[in-house]
């Protein structure tokens, strides 16, 4: 049955050249039909190496990307067949048409879905599905770049104090490393020496996993001897063993208990950063510290400015 009832509403959802086509949200069930209806007349001359990149590309990332980055690229990639998937030919008019309507909401949206439907065309150019990209010299739209948040100290402390015992040892872990959530989370007994310990990351689904060791100060020895032993896993749930999901709550909420302005888990990571800058250690460490890869993406995170820039703008009095 290609109409059904969805969310008290009602929508229509078939395959068509092996790829599914969805919409919902019609109030009556008459609506839904007649859109599907509609929906089919389209696609009756449909643009058969179209179709056939899609499905291509998308069979590509789900084995070798995230699951975050192929639904994202799945999204987009749905909304581009309904708009493209009858045309004889996708020119680069028609993608700066799209493109057009997208910066109006953000200039940031705008070059992500640019970079997704640059790498689709040339997914199809490097498997001749295609013969050339239709979007490889559109330019990337200007994005004034905000200052990123990075809570004071003071703010820091507050929130610590306003957390469980079990969600301030997670957090304590967090400062005293400045680690990507995803490093603590997977975070083994095994991966802890001593004096320092060993995080892991992998970039994408097929990327090499990469390592580097993190001293351990005296902050997070201390919460290390607190965590009970209960599973493989540093932090895991009590009942299951198995170690934390993205924890998108707690610090919100931490935030809300502690009534300061709220920040993420990266913020962390910028927070630290500033601090070991303003301390006066170097850039290649705070590099190999965050897991960065080039200085430069480092360098993004320093935006306070450093004691020895004030101490030689001193020398300026008068």
């Amino acid at each position: 049955m290609t109409v059904a009832r969805h969310q008290r509403k009602w929508r229509y959802d078939f395959w068509k050249n092996g790829v599914r086509q969805r919409k919902s949200g019609y109030l009556t069930k008459q609506d839904a039909r007649i859109a599907e209806a509609e929906a089919r007349k389209r696609l009756k001359n449909t643009n058969v190496s179209f179709i056939k990149l899609c499905a291509s590309r998308l069979r590509d990332l789900e084995e070798r990307r995230t699951k975050q980055y192929f639904y994202e690229n799945k999204r987009l990639i749905e909304k581009l067949i309904l708009m493209w998937g009858n045309k004889k030919e996708i020119t680069r008019k028609d993608i700066e048409d799209y493109l057009s309507e997208r910066v109006c909401k953000s200039s940031f949206i705008a070059n992500s879905e640019l970079r997704m439907i640059k790498a689709l065309f040339h997914h199809g150019v490097e498997r001749e599905i295609l013969i050339i990209n239709p979007a490889s010299k559109i330019k990337l739209y200007p994005v004034s770049k905000s200052k990123k948040y990075i809570p004071p100290i003071e703010d820091i402390v507050k929130v610590l104090a306003s957390a469980s015992k079990r969600e301030k040892n997670y957090l304590l872990a967090l400062i005293s490393t400045m680690a990507r959530v995803g490093e603590i989370n997977k975070l083994k007994w095994e991966d802890v020496h001593g004096d320092s310990m060993t995080l892991r990351t992998r970039k994408s689904k097929n990327s090499n996993l990469t390592e580097r060791e993190i001293p351990i100060n005296s902050t997070l020895e201390s919460v290390l001897e607190a965590m009970p032993k209960i599973s493989e896993y540093v932090f895991c749930y009590k009942k299951t063993g198995k170690p934390y999901k993205y924890r998108s709550k707690l610090l919100k909420r931490a935030c809300q208990k502690a009534k300061v302005k709220p920040f993420g888990y990266h913020a962390i990571r910028h927070y630290g950063a500033s601090r070991l800058a303003d301390s006066g250690v170097p850039i290649t460490d705070i590099q190999v510290l965050l897991g960065h890869q080039r200085t430069s993406t480092t360098d993004i995170y320093l935006q306070s400015i450093k004691q020895s820039l004030k101490e030689a703008m001193g020398n300026l009095e008068i």
